[in-house]
């Protein structure tokens, strides 16, 4: 995948006391995988190794050409749970823990080389809370992510009931995110913790 085709899936925070989850999302969906050797959940930090778990090529999507429409721009899709947009199928938005996000659209520039999608705390203490809704069940799923100013720990919940801690790179730069899940996962919530900044 080129850099500007993959959606990234980026995890922000400012510094000072206000952390801000930005996802830039890099979305590879692998739909109807053939049998994988396992049948836990499989993760992976190494996107080759993920590809390589694959019996099939992934569809990816990204955020080029929704909302910011200018390099280096940003444009305010919604405010609190429930603002979404949808993108190739795939919603992207504030997840129910996100109760004072604004999702946000970054045009190419704003925080990376490629658009970005953005669930951003107003008040300082909320956690960033950012939600993917799959239009149908998929057996492997993968994203990149990073923090804008400083590291952190992501919480992943996939919606068969795993939880997985993830290390939040600072920008610029990016971590990967797989997992090969043979009974299949229809969404993802992304947290990142509110309060101060360490």
């Amino acid at each position: 995948f080129s850099e500007g085709n993959r959606r990234k899936e980026e995890v922000e925070m400012k510094s000072g006391t206000r952390k801000i989850f930005q996802l830039c999302a890099l979305i590879a969906l692998a739909v109807g995988l053939g049998s994988l050797a396992a049948r836990a959940d499989s993760f992976y930090s190494s996107e080759a190794a993920w590809a390589g778990a694959l019996s099939s090529s992934p569809t990816t999507i990204n955020f080029e050409g929704i909302g910011a429409p200018y390099a280096g721009t940003t444009s305010i899709l919604g405010v609190g749970p429930g603002s979404s947009t949808t993108v190739g199928g795939v919603t992207f938005g504030i997840g129910p823990s996100g109760n004072a996000n604004l999702l946000v659209i970054g045009g190419d520039g704003s925080y990376y080389p490629v658009s970005t999608l953005s669930a951003q705390p107003t008040d300082g203490v909320s956690p960033a809370d950012f939600s993917i809704s799959l239009p149908s069940s998929v057996t492997a799923l993968g994203f990149d992510f990073g923090a804008l100013y400083i590291g952190s720990t992501a919480t992943i919940t996939l919606s068969d009931g795993t939880v997985q801690t993830v290390t939040v790179p600072a920008s610029t730069s990016l971590a990967f995110f797989g997992v090969t899940a043979p009974g299949g996962i229809d969404s993802v919530d992304i947290t990142l913790p509110g309060g101060s900044t360490t």
